[in-house]
């Protein structure tokens, strides 16, 4: 109670909720904390904007998470789907056709995904419970010099990407391929 080494705070709503948290941090205590945001990358924005004094700020960071959920596909009446060139092709767009060859996928006419069917199980919806989507960021050097000098939000995702950061859409591209949910669920979640 006197001395905690690690302090839960609800959530980040105001300057002064920020700055008990950020003073937390800056006396050797591990903060955690919510924020919602569409990003990891805009949570350091947010903060930002409410008040929070830069350097300290970006003293204190070590890492931001974002997630969001979408919807699982039934594991009872998924169904295996061929997707088109044109398909496979706007999956790698949307994924980042620079980073999308890390993942070692390649289009051929074995390369099969799962969609919704619906059954008795899933009430004919074709989905049943929740997959989280995950983006985390790792405060780097880099990444606590652009927050000292406030830098913009598409910057900062820019530099977090570079430093090895998967996005919330990336994820759940990933997650299309390995059969746990859809695009047009990952496209319902991810603003950015």
């Amino acid at each position: 109670r006197g001395d905690p080494d690690v302090i839960m705070v609800g959530e980040m709503r105001d300057s002064e909720t920020c700055s008990i948290g950020l003073e937390a941090s800056l006396t050797g205590h591990l903060v955690f904390s919510t924020l919602h945001t569409n990003s990891a990358p805009e949570t350091i924005t947010r903060l930002l904007d409410m008040g929070m004094n830069p350097l300290n700020f970006a003293d204190a960071l070590l890492l931001i998470l974002a997630q969001r959920l979408v919807r699982t596909l039934c594991k009872n009446c998924k169904a295996d789907y061929h997707l088109t060139q044109e398909e496979f092709d706007q999956l790698v767009e949307q994924y980042g056709e620079k980073y999308f060859p890390k993942l070692g996928i390649q289009y051929s006419d074995d390369l099969m995904i799962k969609k919704a069917v619906g059954c008795d199980k899933c009430e004919k919806t074709g989905y049943a419970g929740r997959t989280g989507l995950h983006e985390l960021l790792e405060a780097t050097d880099t990444i606590k010099r652009m927050v000292m000098k406030q830098a913009l939000v598409e910057d900062l995702r820019e530099q977090a990407i570079k430093d090895g950061m998967t996005t919330l859409k990336q994820d759940g591209i990933w997650k299309i391929f390995k059969g746990d949910c859809d695009l047009k669920q990952v496209l319902a979640v991810c603003i950015v």
